[in-house]
């Protein structure tokens, strides 16, 4: 069984200095996680490189960014694709599992029929695909890596869902809770090819990576240096809920199952001597985390963290100030922090946040509680495009790349998570 392991503090020396670098496995896009350890990693005069994972010609080929993409792009940056997944895969018979939903109407989503058979093939296949293209991306990394550099490789790499037209209106339905629900679309041909990518893009991604840079580990020590990773997951996490500290979790979460991989791939080569730690962080506000309404709710709590924790603290002050001035003058962040404690206490809720049983599949009720209040709150706003989100999903990246630095060359675990309560205690420690 999973242990719940909150993080409280890090060594207050990362280790990491101007002679060391940051490796961002993945893509850097707006609003996420990873902008918040590139901002530490410079902080400590840390070189960083970028990667990409490439873009689809107009045959559906992957292939690396073009020189007018790549003026657009931070720079060095290591221009082999990165893209993961199989879902644009040709099996044997030249089909992908795209191919195989194509025409398929959303009122008969439920009546979809995968051949499994091909399915594993494009897999297998994109998984080898995916793998060579590692390959051949470490052997151009290493070329960059000064010597006797300590290398932290952040894996980023999450999502993996299919980019079939079919699927985003059903997930749609499903994470709104509109007639469908996720256990249903879980054990249903189209959750069984969602599990799967899932699977391969968010964990096996991280075992793939952590397998075929044994070299540049190799390399980089005989030179004097140490290579580490981190890597982003998510098994809930642990906010400020009526003045005390509790888990917390979204649902319903499907990528969940993915990520206890990712966790357990991270503890196999922990085990193995592999310097490597899983960070379960809480939840932010994102481009793609949007579909999701109502996972924003777990971030307000943060507010009453601050005011716990760092009541007086001229950053408490400043984001108090800043949030209060976002909500329309007849309500207050004490109203919003009484709303927000009635709905993680309510009965529906706490029936949703059972440790041992996560991932949890959703419910009518609980959905819609989740909505109501979700949507409660962004009428509170003056504008629902100006949300309170923003300001605090900042403080939370910013916190995660605090604890990632911090705790990435040495980690004493290999999975941590990263709640509320550590979150104001360094975002006060470090202004």
């Amino acid at each position: 069984m999973q242990k719940f392991e909150p993080l409280r503090q890090v060594n207050p020396v990362s280790g990491f200095g101007n002679k060391d670098v940051l490796v961002v496995f993945g893509e850097v896009f707006a609003r996420g996680y990873v902008n918040g350890l590139i901002d530490e990693a410079k902080k400590a005069g840390m070189k960083v490189i970028y990667g990409t994972v490439g873009r689809r010609d107009e045959n559906d080929e992957l292939r690396p960014l073009t020189a007018e993409e790549l003026a657009a792009k931070d720079q060095p940056l290591v221009n082999v694709p990165l893209e993961c997944g199989f879902d644009l895969a040709k099996s044997s018979q030249g089909v992908s599992p795209c191919d195989q939903l194509k025409g398929l109407k959303l009122s008969e989503w439920d009546k979809a029929r995968i051949d499994l058979v091909q399915a594993e093939e494009s897999r297998k296949a994109g998984r080898e695909s995916f793998r060579a293209r590692v390959t051949q991306y470490l052997t151009e990394l290493q070329k960059q890596i000064p010597d006797g550099a300590k290398v932290l490789i952040a894996h980023t790499m999450a999502g993996g869902v299919p980019r079939a037209k079919i699927l985003m209106p059903v997930m749609n339905r499903v994470f709104k809770g509109r007639d469908t629900s996720s256990k249903e679309f879980w054990e249903g041909d189209l959750g069984q090819l969602c599990a799967m990518s899932f699977m391969d893009v968010t964990a096996n991604s991280l075992a793939d990576l952590i397998e075929l840079s044994s070299g540049l580990r190799d390399h980089v020590a005989k030179k004097g240096g140490q290579v580490c990773y981190v890597a982003y997951g998510y098994h809930g996490a642990e906010i400020f809920i009526a003045g005390g500290y509790h888990w917390q979790s979204y649902s319903p979460y499907l990528q969940g199952f993915a990520k206890i991989e990712l966790e357990n791939i991270s503890r196999r080569a922990h085990e193995a001597g592999v310097k490597v730690c899983v960070f379960n962080a809480p939840e932010i506000l994102t481009n793609s985390s949007s579909i999701f309404q109502g996972v924003e709710v777990a971030l307000y709590p943060l507010l009453g963290a601050f005011r716990k924790e760092a009541p007086d603290h001229p950053v408490t002050r400043k984001l108090l100030a800043e949030c209060a001035d976002l909500l329309k003058p007849e309500y207050t962040l004490d109203a919003l922090i009484e709303l927000t404690d009635s709905y993680f206490r309510s009965d529906i809720i706490q029936r949703w946040t059972k440790f041992e049983q996560w991932p949890q599949h959703n419910g009518p009720e609980q959905m819609a509680l989740m909505h109501d209040t979700s949507k409660k709150i962004i009428d509170m706003h003056k504008d629902e495009r100006k949300l309170l989100t923003a300001a605090l999903s900042e403080i939370v990246f910013k916190a995660c790349g605090y604890a990632m630095l911090h705790e990435a060359l040495n980690p004493r675990q290999p999975v941590w998570w990263v709640g509320h309560r550590f979150v104001t205690s360094v975002m006060a420690k470090a202004a």
